[in-house]
């Protein structure tokens, strides 16, 4: 880490009336946000706090309804999204990021061979490697969303997904195989992705 930073959990903080309250130990304190120009006045409440060294972050919620004349279809599985477009199906290749999963799962099996000589050694690659997995598959699905989105906005259609709630423990068979597929499956991500991009431009 290159600077401190503490998220403070619900449990710690009270709003009331316009008034912060952050009970941090060993004091208190209060922040009255109606005399915050840059609060938004419609907001529903706070989403949560960030303090840094200089800077307190306030995050906000509010409810917004799908604004879209047209709906789109969304079905992601383990190497492809399909999607239908204006009665067109669409399909967007998620191989790369498969290929990524797959080349740091071998690296994994090769390091965690380290772990009876060298614990040490081998718990600081697998961090490094389980950081790294993490960052490349995000970048992807971050490209492949904006891409996703820029066309549904051009298209005026708003996305429609399949429920994934507690999906992989529907789909899991007791096979190892299965579940390590079900481990380079980003659909939640994909999902939360598309749709928090769908909302800052403005569509559904």
């Amino acid at each position: 880490m290159t600077r401190k930073t503490v998220h403070i959990k619900s449990t710690l903080f009270s709003f009331k009336g316009g008034v912060l309250k952050i009970s941090i130990e060993p004091n208190k304190r209060c922040l009255d946000l109606t005399k915050c120009g840059w609060i938004p006045k419609n907001f529903e409440c706070l989403g949560g706090l960030i303090l840094t060294e200089r800077y307190l972050i306030i995050t906000v919620k509010k409810r917004v309804d799908p604004k879209a004349d047209k709906w789109a279809s969304f079905d992601v599985n383990l190497t492809n999204v399909a999607a239908l477009v204006n009665r067109r199906v669409e399909r967007y290749e998620l191989k790369k990021l498969y290929h990524v999963h797959r080349v740091y799962e071998i690296k994994r099996r090769k390091v965690q061979k380290l772990s009876k000589f060298k614990p040490k050694t081998s718990k600081r690659l697998l961090r490094k490697y389980l950081g790294r997995e993490k960052n490349r598959a995000e970048d992807f699905i971050h490209k492949l969303t904006t891409e996703m989105a820029r066309r549904l906005k051009e298209s005026g259609s708003g996305a429609i997904m399949k429920r994934l709630r507690d999906i992989k423990h529907r789909i899991l068979n007791g096979s190892r195989r299965q579940d390590r597929k079900l481990s380079k499956w980003n659909a939640r991500t994909f999902q939360f992705m598309l749709e928090y991009k769908l909302m800052l431009m403005g569509a559904g």
